[in-house]
């Protein structure tokens, strides 16, 4: 690489500013906590404790899609790690980062300008491709699905630019094909875009294509019927999903979706914004690819320039196609549904270097100069404009997303103790699930683990003399039946909201007894202007219980702050006391409250 001067350091530093932010936003944000589509994943460790975990279980159809080469990624770092799923989401952003190495070698094959137009095009693509509109992805450990085929895609592009021997690029290829296709279903896409490339750039002119190369195109055509038909083997289409003939029924309906997808990842989840950003790109590429196929008609050696920055938009432009035919269905706003923009950012990705190209090319087309400025300068000032605002929903929702998982991790380790709660986003009902989770915490792969006794003094953690964790306010009667407790409860030392609020009573010796776990907050804007801190807004919390969980006469109620991340339970200020006079339950209760220490009015 050439020498930086002192004025272009700045540029080579910004490369690497939206790779520190996103990956500090995952330590932030993420969550050791299986959710979701993990969990019917997590019936494979359920089978290793059985011992009988087989080869048909790992290339089992899991929605569309075989992961077989995701699941060996699984069960090898849940073997590693117990099961810490933050380190799924580490090899999602290592993934990532092999991308852009990826687009960087490409960025070097292909665009031959100055080096400030290198790093600079380097920033631009650096902000698509480590962009937060994915959070949903980088959140989510089994998103790394998502992410294998344009790692494999990109690792070919770049390989079949290097001075390997045609055999050796190749067989690598052929590989890396195989694994794209077992761990997502687009993967299969990688079998059409990658040995037309190689045939493209093995020749050097359009007739050796056909006259010497035509093997590779072939051979790649073959590789793809015969895993096409291991792929669809007992293949069963996914019964919630719609009919492909919502697509056919509903064309324009279709084409809209596809526009949006296409435009979602500087949509900040806004389908005006979205379908219009869209529509711009892949109008400015469809124009772009026109000028290009007229250049190279007469200067076959620019198709290698271009050649692999075209099959990257397609990669997008046909992922958004099959979605849209597959998914419409289920709404035109599903488009805007965050990862798939791990898909649809590469067709902005291949038009920011074509048109770096275009512009290195403009004396020798037809194409003015002015255009080439203007579209650059609309595009680029667009993109940084548009980024901004697509950042700072995503940041929001990544917060959002973290207290909805910690709360639903509350909920998880409870389970035991309060079997009736039910966790927020498992996709699995009470039973299969308690089972599987005790699988998993006999496994040591849910940390910190299971509650196991419903005695508080068991998880009970140290509270701090200058510390406060919360208050328990208020206790009131609704009727015969029923009473309903508030409060609030925060975690200072995380200076987060608590992740649950465990309620408990005095038994008969003493023992304080859990037996109420609430996980859904409300707004308390007092404790966030008292603590001046943002994060304590919803830390108000509110339930009700029935006479029939706690025991008769007087009964002492605490409430607990309970973190997720070291299963323990902080008690909160102030203590309610209710007394209920009839041994019979429903007839006539009587309650006070005792308040020890009193709390704080303006709280």
């Amino acid at each position: 690489m050439q020498q930086l001067t002192h004025r272009q350091i700045p540029i080579f530093c910004l490369i690497f500013l939206p790779v520190l932010l996103m990956g500090m936003c995952i330590l932030k944000y993420s969550v050791n906590f299986p959710f979701s589509d993990q969990w019917p994943l997590a019936v494979m460790f359920e089978k290793i404790y059985a011992g009988n975990l087989g080869f048909s279980d790992l290339f089992a159809q899991f929605h569309e899609s075989r992961k077989f080469f995701p699941r060996l990624i699984f069960i090898s770092l849940a073997y590693l790690t117990n099961w810490d799923v933050r380190y799924e989401m580490l090899v999602i952003f290592l993934l990532t980062c092999i991308v852009s190495l990826n687009i960087y070698c490409l960025n070097r094959f292909t665009v031959r300008g100055s080096l400030v137009t290198q790093l600079f095009t380097l920033v631009i693509s650096n902000l698509l491709i480590f962009s937060p509109a994915q959070y949903e992805n980088w959140l989510w450990g089994i998103q790394v699905v998502v992410y294998i085929p344009i790692a494999c895609l990109t690792s070919c592009l770049v390989i079949s630019h290097t001075k390997l021997t045609l055999r050796a690029k190749f067989v690598i290829c052929f590989c890396l094909c195989t694994v794209s296709t077992f761990s997502y279903a687009n993967g299969m896409l990688t079998w059409v875009l990658v040995f037309p490339v190689l045939a493209i750039l093995a020749s050097r002119k359009w007739q050796e294509i056909f006259s010497r190369n035509l093997w590779i195109i072939i051979a790649g055509f073959l590789g793809l019927v015969s895993h096409v038909v291991i792929y669809f083997f007992d293949y069963q289409k996914p019964e919630q999903h719609p009919s492909f003939l919502s697509a056919i029924t509903h064309p324009v309906d279709t084409i809209h979706y596809l526009l949006a997808f296409l435009g979602a990842p500087l949509g900040f989840e806004n389908l005006t914004v979205a379908t219009i950003v869209g529509s711009l790109v892949f109008g400015l590429w469809l124009f772009l690819s026109w000028q290009f196929t007229k250049l190279v008609k007469t200067n076959f050696l620019l198709s290698h320039r271009l050649i692999s920055w075209l099959m990257i938009g397609v990669y997008a432009i046909i992922s958004g196609a099959v979605t849209a035919t597959g998914r419409v269905g289920f709404g035109v706003a599903q488009s805007l549904a965050p990862r798939y923009t791990a898909f649809s950012l590469y067709l902005m990705v291949s038009l920011v270097y074509l048109l770096a190209i275009l512009g290195q090319l403009a004396n020798q087309s037809n194409v003015r100069k002015e255009f080439i400025r203007y579209a650059s300068y609309f595009l680029v000032s667009s993109l940084v404009i548009l980024h901004i605002n697509t950042t700072i929903n995503a940041v929001h929702r990544m917060s959002d997303r973290r207290v909805i998982l910690l709360q639903s991790k509350a909920c998880l380790l409870m389970l035991n103790v309060i079997p009736k709660e039910q966790c927020l986003v498992t996709k699995r009902s009470p039973e299969p699930l308690r089972q599987t989770a005790n699988i998993l915490d006999k496994l040591g792969f849910l940390q910190p683990g299971l509650v196991k006794s419903k005695n508080i003094q068991d998880i009970a953690g140290e509270t701090k003399s200058d510390l406060v964790y919360g208050y328990f306010d208020t206790v009131n009667q609704i009727d015969n039946q029923t009473y309903v407790a508030q409060g609030w409860a925060i975690l200072p030392e995380r200076e987060e909201v608590a992740d649950g609020v465990i309620l408990t009573y005095a038994n008969s010796q003493g023992e304080e007894t859990i037996f109420k776990l609430i996980n859904q907050r409300m707004p308390r804007a007092s404790v966030e202007a008292y603590f001046g801190n943002s994060a304590y807004l919803y830390s108000g919390w509110k339930k009700s219980f029935s006479v029939q969980e706690i025991p008769q006469g007087t009964v002492k109620l605490r409430a607990w702050a309970f973190d997720t991340e070291s299963g323990k339970a902080f008690l909160l200020n102030q203590t309610q006391i209710i007394h209920i006079e009839e041994s019979r339950r429903g007839s006539n209760h009587q309650k006070r409250a005792v308040t020890t220490p009193e709390s704080p009015p303006f709280l």
